[in-house]
């Protein structure tokens, strides 16, 4: 939510807030702008602080973008302080202590759009764009590529590039002259399940979601929401719908056997909660498989379907919605426990155990002993799912620059840690989440048993069309270069997917892909 290029050196002079940022010597730190952010620029005594974060629905609001308090005594500054440490929505707060010259930045709780920082020489760079951090050659963590490569989930301080650190949620780092530190939160206790005393949860996990999308303050005719015409998405129409009117919802169409059903479902949704819709192709919009060097720098972290999602963000824009709602982390929300798993499902979906013994194939012994050792560097559990974080990451900087504020209901700790205690009738099956739909649009939108809708017939049929010129462009492999991937194996791969279409395989070659691209652009 923040830039800033800050010389340690310049914090001894006063800092000042000029066109929208704190300027202090040659230093400079701009919050990004946006309708749905507020800054707060307090300064005190010899040190001072700047916060940017999400505006609340209720409670003292700024009126105004941003709220300068200047020349506060110690009370004040401690009490203004505090109320930032404790704002229920996500923030990034940068303070400065002018003696010594010492800074600290924290991270928010809800990780919606994750910071990055670099500390070269006594200068730090925050960035909420890793893509800022490719202006110069880089050394790639061969640990972390292998990690990824492997298809690992990991959550971590640690980025691709090393000397690059992003701030997990609740994190800090501490920067003075000659040293700079991170440190994690504490992790969170694990949740349990309630025994099932026979009561109705759905009540109770309708006030709990109404809550959480009640949070921020409403704009009026700047709203649009994800609809995929899953039930995720469709739970967070659901309850925005009640409150609301004048919202936009926007989904990517897919092909095969799942569009039939899939616009069926949209329509339905559509019509009973009175959308205005907006749909593109994902035929018209195929993600891109090219290697070539990019109109702009990639980050650490990509949506696989950015080129069908950014046209939908270009429309938003143009009509003047500046506020996405979405559906990320309702595949969290109920999870099965130790003792509820089958056999079956304990080990995950068996696309999933393919896709890494492809992903494996791929990689050289050194790699493979990389990523089959047990990471040291994961962050701590935290209250929003793991996996929920990950995707913050991956579409907040693109979303930023399409003019758009993410807003994640279903990511909020607060929901999953209602919706994770709930007894297991209410959570197998998302029983509790499909009685809600239920009421509201209907018991014929999401019957038991229902075609979901998957991108998994997207990618192979795309990658066997172009397998020719991705092969000639394999001729030079960054990461085989690296000792991480057997480029003859990556062919084989290639050959695979041509031959098969295979899910698990293309799922395997395409994270390749994009860390082969990263590879190339950190070369330089």
């Amino acid at each position: 939510m923040i830039k800033a290029q800050i010389a340690l050196s310049d914090l001894s002079f006063d800092p000042a807030w000029v066109d929208g940022g704190v300027s202090v010597g040659a230093s400079h730190l701009r919050p990004h702008a946006h309708p749905m952010l507020e800054s707060l620029f307090v300064r005190g005594a010899g040190r001072w602080f700047v916060v940017v974060r999400e505006r609340q629905a209720t409670g003292r609001v700024a009126t105004d973008a941003v709220n300068v308090v200047d020349g506060v005594d110690d009370a004040a500054f401690h009490e203004l302080y505090q109320a930032s440490l404790l704002w229920p929505l996500d923030y990034l707060m940068v303070e400065v202590a002018q003696a010594g010259q010492r800074v600290r930045v924290r991270a928010g709780l809800l990780g919606s759009v994750p910071v990055y920082a670099r500390v070269l020489d006594d200068r730090i760079t925050l960035s909420w764009d890793a893509a800022d951090f490719a202006d110069r050659p880089a050394f790639i963590d061969l640990e972390i590529a292998s990690h990824q490569l492997a298809l690992h989930t990991m959550y971590a301080a640690r980025q691709l590039y090393t000397g690059v650190v992003m701030l997990t949620e609740r994190a800090s780092m501490h920067v003075e002259p000659g040293r700079a530190r991170f440190r994690y939160p504490d992790a969170v206790a694990a949740a349990e399940p309630a025994a099932d005393d026979g009561e109705d949860t759905l009540a109770r996990f309708a006030d709990a979601l109404q809550r959480v999308v009640s949070m921020r303050p409403w704009a009026e005719g700047r709203t649009s929401l994800e609809l995929s015409g899953g039930m995720d998405s469709a739970t967070v129409a659901t309850a925005l719908t009640r409150r609301h009117a004048n919202i936009d919802s926007k989904g990517i169409l897919l092909q095969g056997a799942v569009r039939a059903p899939q616009v069926t479902r949209r329509s339905l949704i559509v019509e009973r909660l009175g959308l205005a819709d907006r749909t593109v192709d994902i035929d018209d919009y195929p993600p891109g498989l090219d290697l070539s060097p990019p109109p702009e720098p990639y980050g650490f972290s990509r949506e696989f379907y950015l080129e069908a999602c950014s046209a939908l963000w270009t429309t938003a824009r143009e009509r003047g919605r500046d506020v996405l709602f979405t559906g990320i982390g309702g595949d969290e929300l109920f999870p099965a426990y130790v003792g509820e798993l089958s056999e079956r499902t304990a080990n995950g979906p068996v696309w999933a155990r393919d896709a890494r013994s492809y992903a494996e194939g791929l990689m050289t012994p050194r790699a493979l002993g990389a990523a089959r050792s047990r990471p040291m560097f994961d962050a701590p559990a935290s209250p929003v799912p793991v996996t929920s974080l990950l995707a913050h990451a991956c579409r907040a900087p693109d979303l930023l620059k399409h003019g758009q504020w993410p807003v994640n209901p279903l990511s909020d700790p607060h929901l999953a840690a209602f919706c994770h205690r709930l007894p297991k009738r209410s959570r197998e099956g998302r029983e509790v989440m499909r009685r809600y739909l239920d009421m509201h649009l209907g018991p014929d939108v999401f019957p038991k048993g229902y075609m979901k809708e998957t991108f998994a017939d997207v990618l192979p049929p795309l990658v066997a069309k172009h397998a020719k010129a991705i092969a000639t462009q394999l001729r030079d492999c960054a990461l085989a270069d690296l000792g991480l991937v057997d480029r003859d194996a990556a062919i084989a791969l290639l050959d695979t997917i041509v031959q098969t279409r295979a899910h698990p395989a293309t799922s395997a070659f395409a994270s390749f892909l994009w860390l082969e691209r990263c590879a190339r652009q950190a070369s330089g």
